[in-house]
């Protein structure tokens, strides 16, 4: 996991990043029968907080600093600073592992075996992505356009692994020996200021200290402007949930 990644962007990240629909968390509490769970990469814990909607003993692990300081304003959790592939939680702790909008920067192999051995024997693990859907979301499309311009280290789907197809063929034929999969509409209303934050926090952004940086955000401000309605726009998102054992 590069634990530096967002360093510098917990803010943005926090305040402007989507959160995950109720139908998720339920689909979870109904197929995860268990007491404890632990959210793994939990970053500010914008997945964290929706899994305290269940009566579920939460540890949130996250190794980079900024976002932890994040985590630490939610209460009724408990926080740990380790990695995904090294957490230190006990054997056969937790009945369901979480990771949303993170596994791609993980060590896929070494998480699994971390996974094996902190999971109970019929624990399960959950991999969450916010997908956009690019084909059915013009916004989408040009913004990503404007990142490939600006943003060298621009990558999309599986967040630059695998497209979204190919993603979900992986974990359902290679990573899990049987997994369920949850597919649910999480579409957002930003307004320009959301659409531009939610943008800059994406690992790949360029920062202010970029002598492109001016023109990034002018580019991103005259796309709302040609796409917005009332004032926002529409980013289209499927939360997609792999829940599956090894």
């Amino acid at each position: 996991m590069n634990e530096q990644k967002f360093t510098g962007k917990a803010d943005l990240y926090e305040k402007y990043r989507p959160s995950y629909p109720d139908e998720l968390i339920d689909f979870l509490y109904d197929n995860a029968r268990c007491e404890n769970v632990a959210d793994i990469g939990a970053g500010t814990g914008k997945f964290t907080r929706c899994l305290l909607k269940k009566p579920w003993n939460v540890t949130a692990v996250e190794p980079n600093d900024d976002m932890r300081t994040k985590l630490a304003a939610i209460g009724g959790i408990t926080i740990v600073n380790a990695p995904a592939e090294n957490t230190g939680l006990a054997n056969k702790s937790v009945g369901l592992v979480t990771t949303a909008q993170a596994f791609h920067w993980f060590d896929e192999e070494r998480f699994k075996a971390e996974c094996k051995r902190i999971l109970t024997d019929n624990g399960r693990l959950a991999i969450v992505f916010n997908e956009r859907n690019l084909e059915d979301c013009e916004i989408s499309r040009v913004r990503d356009g404007i990142c490939m311009r600006y943003c060298g280290a621009y990558h999309s789907g599986h967040v630059g692994k695998r497209t979204n197809e190919e993603g979900a063929a992986f974990l359902k034929n290679e990573y899990f020996s049987e997994m369920m999969h949850l597919a649910a509409e999480n579409n957002v209303e930003m307004d320009e200021q959301t659409f531009i934050g939610d943008t800059l926090s994406r690992s790949y952004a360029i920062g202010e200290d970029n002598e492109d940086f001016g023109r990034f955000v002018g580019e991103l401000k005259d796309a709302f402007a040609r796409h917005e309605n009332g004032g926002t726009v529409t980013i289209k998102y499927t939360a997609a949930c792999y829940l599956g054992r090894f």
